[in-house]
């Protein structure tokens, strides 16, 4: 299941027990956030969109001068993990990857490591976990829902080990290593190499300059630093694709003979010395994104030509759950429903579902979730879009007052 930014963001794909019609995949590119690991008592990962099942390559530690530089910056990492208060504090609700940039405890990683469910917790904190096993206490500084990147400040009383900015972006072919905790390891080294700069994909807004390398990264990874041989951070782990070839620059890899692995590549937030998005986040900023309040599960966008059940004429992304309290549920928008059909002898044969489709933003058509997530990333928090839903037969239009998304879903 999918927690859109209405797209709802940072999403995942959950198992369900409901039935599934026949509906058309997702067409565009899998941008898999990489939020943490999947252990028992760990919520699951949350890919951001989901296409294909495939995982990703076996890791390739780093050698030679890359061994060095994965060594001397190893100490400044962190493992993130976000745990319950109270009663719960031990309770770890979900873990990722940072590393210190700062002397003094500053801390750099994704920021849908440190924007996930609270797992029915009343109150999450955020911990880093060194490599000596020295745990800080964190505190959220700033963020940016859009370029997935946050500040974090470690509780310390000295001095810390950290990883410097680099002093420029590296260029498509420079070798790196990415450091990270995903396939239940501990702060370990995965090496690659660029492919290119500056990507984008399906309408989606990236980071510019984003950095594209075959580094076979996993969910545990993100906020991970990504290390030159130089030793300098360049990049911030952010999210992985399993159809690069969808995803757009002015050089493809191969005309630079670097081939990608397996039809598969890791994506990287760009950092570098005198970022003014670092100072800003350094300073306090946070820059939220819309959205309508609902939960998505990838591969419903219905197609009336496709799917094996009736919701009505027009093609749309159906909504999966509405969260409560939010703009959606506000606006009159319901869940995804399977009501059981039942014989004569009261016997259930079977089950129908109800669901609202929207069908367009603004009077402009949404046939897929990627056109819905266009169309609301181009709008504000606060700002009121009519939303054409259709239920059944019936096709009407809803006013809704977009939320923001930390806010929507604090309570996930």
């Amino acid at each position: 299941m999918i927690d859109p930014w209405s797209h709802e963001g940072a999403a995942q794909a959950a198992h369900t027990r409901v039935r599934r019609t026949r509906l058309r995949p997702l067409t565009f590119v899998l941008l898999a956030l990489l939020v943490g690991v999947a252990w028992p008592f760990m919520r699951e990962p949350r890919p951001q969109y989901l296409q294909v099942n495939e995982g990703p390559p076996a890791v390739v530690g780093p050698t030679g001068v890359l061994s060095v530089a994965y060594e001397l910056a190893r100490p400044a990492t962190l493992r993130i993990e976000v745990r319950c208060s109270g009663v719960f504090a031990r309770q770890v609700l979900g873990l990722g990857s940072g590393f210190f940039f700062d002397a003094n405890g500053l801390v750099l990683t994704a920021y849908h490591v440190v924007d996930g469910p609270s797992g029915g917790c009343p109150e999450v904190r955020y911990v880093g976990v060194g490599p000596d096993r020295t745990e800080y206490p964190l505190e959220l500084v700033g963020f940016d829902a859009y370029m997935d990147l946050a500040v974090l400040r470690a509780t310390v009383d000295v001095l810390v080990p950290f990883i410097p900015l680099g002093s420029r972006l590296p260029r498509p072919g420079t070798d790196v290593v990415a450091i990270g905790n995903s396939r239940g390891d501990f702060l370990a080294g995965r090496a690659g190499t660029v492919t290119r700069l500056g990507v984008r994909a399906a309408r989606v807004e990236f980071a510019e300059d984003t950095i594209e390398l075959t580094a076979a990264l996993a969910p545990g990874d993100s906020g991970g630093p990504v290390v030159t041989a130089r030793g300098e951070a360049v990049g911030v782990v952010s999210y992985i694709s399993f159809n690069p070839s969808r995803m757009e620059s002015a050089i493809p890899p191969f005309l630079l003979g670097v081939p990608l692995p397996r039809n598969f590549a890791s994506y990287a937030v760009p950092v570098e010395e005198g970022s003014l998005l670092v100072a800003d986040l350094v300073a306090g900023g946070r820059r939220d994104v819309p959205v309508i309040g609902f939960s998505w599960d990838a591969g419903y966008d219905y197609d009336p030509a496709r799917a094996d059940v009736d919701l009505g004429p027009r093609p749309g992304p159906i909504v999966w759950r509405v969260a409560p309290g939010g703009p959606a549920e506000a606006a009159g928008l319901r869940s995804l429903v399977s009501r059981p059909i039942v014989d004569a002898d009261d016997r259930r044969v079977g089950s129908e579902l109800e669901a609202d489709v929207i069908v367009a933003i603004d009077g402009i058509a949404t046939p897929t979730f990627a056109d819905l997530l266009a169309q609301v990333r181009m709008k504000q928090i606060g700002q009121t879009i009519a939303v054409s839903v259709q239920r059944g037969a019936a096709t009407f239009r809803l006013d809704l007052v977009l939320g923001a998304r930390r806010n929507v879903f604090a309570g996930r």
